[in-house]
């Protein structure tokens, strides 16, 4: 079956170190392939000529057993011709039920983000994932893993690559009140080589449905590395307002 997604976006949300993949779990116990796409192009002219573009895949198969999901992003942005923005981000995901509580996860993934000074980074990793379900639409999760790391940054004096491990903990929560519906998910990721070197990620959202396939959603979310990318500051706060039309 293929569902498009259409995402109308208020208040832009920039791409983080940390991915949260908890979002990109399906929630339907049907088997089988489960797709969608998101397309968006905008354009100016006049005494500015502007060019934007952005492209989404998302992808997913399961069964009672196992799960695979992987979603792919493009964006791109020019300003009288010249480049201002080229992100790439892809990640694939496979998860094997032991039981209803318990799974495997192993992951692969890739990005690549030029103007915030990421040539590429590389992700490998897998770990144990814990579930408890009261009822479909309340649930905690908590996870354990850990996964290897290649970067390559450019900081405008020369190119530095690095590889290192670090550990990935996370805990995910979702509950209705009253007539929406309340998802949290804080994410913990310290290096094992150098433990000064953490990331860790808080996101809150909250999804109130507007009629039958639309809903509101709205986003805060924290992230905090203690060695940010030359120019970066090591605490960020953003927010996110967007309306999802399923057609």
């Amino acid at each position: 079956m293929f569902r498009p997604l259409l995402v109308l976006t208020l208040i832009p949300l920039q791409t983080l170190a940390i991915t949260n993949i908890e979002e990109k779990r399906r929630a339907q116990d049907n088997d089988g392939w489960q797709n969608s796409a998101v397309v968006g192009f905008d354009a100016q002219s006049g005494n500015t000529k502007e060019r934007d573009w952005n492209v989404g895949l998302n992808t997913s198969w399961q069964n009672s057993e196992h799960r695979a999901f992987g979603w792919y992003t493009r964006s791109y942005e020019s300003v009288n011709d010249e480049r201002t923005s080229d992100n790439t981000f892809a990640h694939l995901r496979f998860v094997r039920h032991f039981r209803a509580s318990i799974g495997q996860e192993a992951f692969l993934q890739y990005e690549r983000d030029p103007f915030a000074q990421l040539k590429y980074r590389f992700l490998a990793g897998g770990g144990i994932r814990l579930q408890k379900t009261w009822q479909d639409d309340q649930l905690i999760r908590q996870g354990i893993g850990a996964f290897h790391e290649e970067i390559k940054e450019d900081n405008g004096t020369g190119e530095t690559e690095a590889q290192l491990t670090r550990l990935n903990l996370y805990t995910h929560g979702e509950t209705p009140l009253g007539y929406s519906h309340i998802l949290g998910t804080v994410y913990l990721q310290p290096s094992i080589d150098d433990t000064d070197d953490v990331r860790a990620l808080a996101r809150f959202k909250m999804r109130l449905p507007l009629a039958s396939n639309t809903d509101l959603n709205w986003q805060w979310q924290t992230r905090w590395d203690s060695r940010p990318p030359e120019g970066a500051e090591e605490l960020n706060h953003q927010t996110q307002l967007s309306v999802a039309v399923r057609f």
